[in-house]
């Protein structure tokens, strides 16, 4: 048979014990010093987990927001995919509706770069950062130089709910 590895996570770090059996698991923590009752806590728990395998985390996809119905769509991985044909959409309406379908989730140039390939066109950074500086109105910038991150404003969840998704919606009708 192997070996037996117990790891404990501390607020001071993690404690591994091995040993040949359990009962050497069991050897080595009283040697440590901890209690027959901790012990036996500690195994109890061990034998529930193996005993119960936890169930995986659902995977966090972005919130389907009634209003985007039609022009975005979320994939299993919450990544936000605009439907509405690219030639319909300019640099500025494309950050907005990636920023709003993001929202409340700040984005880093890096994403919001290949999310704006992804939706519309590929760019470069410096494209995005024009589109970024004529959008200041709507956008807030956070973080430091090197690491900033976006996020819409209340004026830009305003435009982007007022009148960029009216009027693609409207397009999108009148689409062939």
């Amino acid at each position: 048979m192997g070996k037996f590895r117990l790891t404990i996570k501390t607020s001071f770090g993690e404690i591994s014990v091995e040993g040949d059996s359990p009962s050497d698991l069991r050897t080595t923590l009283l040697s440590m010093g901890i209690s027959e009752e901790s012990i036996d806590n500690i195994l109890e728990t061990v034998k529930q987990k193996l005993q119960t395998p936890e169930l995986p985390v659902p995977i966090s996809v972005a919130p389907s927001k009634p209003e985007v119905a039609g022009i975005i769509e979320y994939e299993s991985d919450g990544t936000p995919h605009i439907t509405v044909p690219t030639h319909k959409l300019t640099g500025t309406k494309v950050i907005g509706l990636i920023l709003y379908a993001k929202s409340p989730n700040p984005v880093s140039m890096s994403e919001l770069t290949s999310l704006v390939a992804n939706n519309w066109r590929s760019v470069a950074m410096s494209t995005i950062s024009g589109y970024l500086a004529m959008m200041r109105a709507f956008v807030i910038k956070e973080g430091s130089k090197g690491s900033y991150s976006y996020r819409l404003s209340g004026a830009g969840k305003n435009w982007v709910e007022n009148e960029v998704l009216p009027r693609l919606k409207l397009k999108k009708d009148e689409s062939p």
